[in-house]
């Protein structure tokens, strides 16, 4: 199976809060936002419903039966797009309230550990770690391509790994890039899963996806097991994230965290609908049903094919 084109086209991560998510990525990230936007008002039918919706319980119980799941999930969920390079959206925040009670869904379980970006070769890696020290941010300095757990004092170059308000690990690597665009972020590389048992999601990858195995740290690390995967030419796009438990046994992947990562340039094709969150990465064409298809790998993550524009 050939996948020399594949690329990561964006990540979209469930958040507790919207507004804090948005301040985080934008002052601390300095990313380019989009949002936030309802779903609902997406489509004609979608503000037909938020009428109801706006207007109490009362109103909303009286239609609620000739309502579509995917028109009432709509209208409480509201949504942001980010742009790390300014030129290109690669981050979609999803956040999700009950329709019961209107209280947002806070992110729980182990999904997306977090994610990896280049830094612009003009940022100096020891005055941003004094600005995120300044902004009270949580972060540390860790070897590049791992969890920032791991520090070894002979490597000459170290990334910092900084929390977001869900406590997701984002790596800050230095970049050396010249012709990158982008203040502070130039591209996001790559994404870190937690799953329960790497192997066997490697195995989904390798032989459903055609990516290639390019290391594994196996019993190397106790505790912890890594399993990068690449495309043909190399380019490391997914960190499989395995945790053991000190009886021994493996720490179970899932919960509430990532409604889904895109991907293009796959031959292989999936379901043509799905629950996810599913928008055109695009704020002037932001449209529902963007034409991709989904499938789920072994720990239940919904991988979008997205079309390549």
């Amino acid at each position: 199976m050939n996948n020399d084109m594949i690329s990561l086209d964006h990540i979209a991560l469930h958040v507790t809060s919207l507004e804090q998510s948005i301040r985080f990525y934008q002052n601390i990230l300095q990313m380019e936002i989009f949002g936030p936007v309802n779903l609902g008002t997406l489509s004609a039918s979608g503000r037909f419903v938020g009428k109801a919706v706006s207007g109490g319980q009362g109103l909303l119980k009286g239609i609620i039966k000739g309502i579509s799941p995917r028109a009432l999930y709509d209208q409480y969920t509201d949504i942001a797009l980010l742009a790390s390079s300014g030129s290109k959206y690669d981050i979609l925040l999803v956040q999700k309230r009950y329709p019961e009670t209107g209280m947002t869904k806070s992110v729980d379980g182990k999904t997306t550990f977090g994610f990896s970006c280049t830094l612009s070769p003009s940022i100096n890696t020891e005055i941003l770690a004094w600005d995120l020290a300044q902004a009270e941010a949580t972060f540390q300095w860790g070897d590049q391509n791992y969890d920032g757990t791991l520090f070894t004092e002979d490597n000459l170059i170290h990334s910092i790994y900084v929390q977001d308000p869900d406590g997701r690990v984002i790596e800050l690597k230095p970049g050396t890039d010249d012709s990158s665009q982008g203040s502070c972020i130039t591209s996001i590389d790559s994404i870190t899963l937690h799953t329960t048992y790497p192997e066997k999601s490697a195995q989904y990858y390798t032989k459903t996806l055609g990516f290639s195995i390019t290391s594994d740290s196996k019993t190397t690390i106790p505790g912890k097991r890594f399993i990068w995967l690449t495309d043909s030419s190399g380019r490391r796009l997914i960190l499989l994230y395995g945790l053991i438990s000190p009886d021994g046994t493996p720490v179970q992947a899932g919960g509430y965290g990532l409604d889904h990562f895109a991907l293009t340039g796959l031959s292989t094709k999936g379901e043509k609908h799905s629950i996810q969150t599913d928008v055109r990465m695009n704020p002037e064409n932001l449209i529902e049903n963007s034409g991709s298809t989904y499938l789920q790998d072994s720990d239940g993550y919904w991988i979008e094919n997205y079309p390549e524009s």
